[in-house]
């Protein structure tokens, strides 16, 4: 069950759907209690044009981003993406036999693409290298980002859409037991 909902929610912070594809995404997961109604009336008021605008602007870097959605901005000390945890990240999983080659020149360490690989070790059977995953690649700086996208996000949507995925990592780190490494972060 977790496996197929983090491939849905990965791909609500890394693929630009349509808003008719976006709410039937979200009503997948409110059924199973991912999201809130809250969250589908936030995005029923959008317009499709507003979706496209803040997708671009929060998650590839249309202008100033105020919540980048990297693990290296808020792991390494310059605050850049493809830093040295990207490095140590790509090495983990490249001695898993995974690749998130997108055709992009991108940063492997993007939110929505590490609950992909998360879902993808699952798939594989791979517990101790998914909860490796979790808890030293991307919790240590996931929720502080997920707090920082619902502060600043300036779309409604997106604002309850951070709270809630906030709420279903924990649920995730409780339900595994994991034990979230205490990382240096940088934060503003």
């Amino acid at each position: 069950m977790i496996l197929n909902t983090a491939k849905l929610v990965g791909s609500l912070f890394y693929e630009r759907w349509k808003k008719q594809e976006l709410t039937q995404v979200l009503v997948a997961l409110a059924e199973e209690n991912i999201v809130s109604q809250q969250c589908l009336d936030a995005l029923e008021v959008q317009s499709e044009e507003g979706l496209e605008h803040s997708f671009s602007h929060l998650f590839e870097g249309l202008g100033e981003m105020p919540a980048p959605p990297w693990g290296s901005v808020y792991l390494d000390k310059d605050r850049v993406v493809f830093g040295e945890s990207t490095v140590e990240y790509r090495a983990f999983l490249a001695s898993h036999g995974i690749s998130l080659d997108t055709g992009l020149r991108e940063p492997e360490d993007q939110f929505g693409l590490t609950l992909y690989a998360f879902s993808q070790l699952l798939a594989e059977e791979k517990e101790h290298a998914s909860q490796h995953l979790l808890e030293y690649h991307l919790l240590p700086w996931a929720f502080p980002y997920l707090d920082l996208l619902n502060e600043k996000a300036g779309n409604p949507f997106y604002s309850v859409l951070a709270v809630d995925i906030k709420a279903w990592l924990m649920r995730v780190s409780d339900e595994l037991q994991l034990n979230i490494v205490n990382r240096k972060l940088y934060l503003d």
